[in-house]
């Protein structure tokens, strides 16, 4: 069933409201001035066609069309009409594209893709930080750290980062490592 447009207090889903097929009905037989052409045009039987221009006619309150054996043409009150339906059409068709390209519009058809997406993210996550967690446990208790016997020279190095326009970037060595850039000194 289409979108209706009720008066204050009626009912969306009774006789007393406009509804968009019928919009869409009236501007292709405008065009077609033809009832079995516009039909076809919009993908209905003939008498589907009519009878919604008779709802809508009985909703607007007289004829939108002359109609003989021959020829189909807009009364008054259809050419009166007619500019204001083409604005609804447009409307309904600028606010069906503007939903399209808002992302939430998309959770409200299904919102279970979404909560299932948001429930894997948060299972990979927990996922993940346990995986680390044991792992490095793990290392520690398989490879607990051992001090060297030998007299070798321990080499330490302090490691200092910094943004790129700190004022002391320059007076310190820099090195470059996954992406980051290290300012440290060798001095003991």
């Amino acid at each position: 069933m289409g979108t209706r447009f009720a008066e204050p207090g009626g009912h969306a889903w009774g006789a007393d409201g406009m509804e968009m097929h019928q919009v869409r009905y009236f501007l292709a037989l405008c065009e077609e001035r033809n009832f079995t052409r516009a039909a076809k045009r919009c993908g209905v039987s003939q008498p589907s066609l009519t009878n919604a221009i008779k709802r809508l006619e009985a909703e607007l309150g007289g004829s939108l069309f002359h109609r003989d054996r021959v020829n189909t043409r807009m009364s008054d009150l259809g050419i009166l009409v007619q500019s204001e339906l083409v604005q609804i059409d447009r409307s309904a068709t600028e606010a069906k594209h503007k939903a399209a390209k808002f992302p939430a519009a998309r959770s409200v058809k299904s919102s279970k893709p979404r909560a299932m997406e948001a429930f894997m993210r948060a299972h990979h996550v927990i996922t993940v930080v346990a995986v680390l967690v044991i792992g490095l446990g793990a290392k520690q208790f398989f490879f607990p750290p051992v001090k060297a016997e030998a007299d070798i020279p321990v080499a330490s190095m302090d490691v200092l980062q910094m943004t790129i326009d700190h004022p002391n970037r320059n007076n310190h060595p820099v090195q470059k490592m996954h992406d980051m850039t290290f300012v440290y000194s060798d001095s003991d």
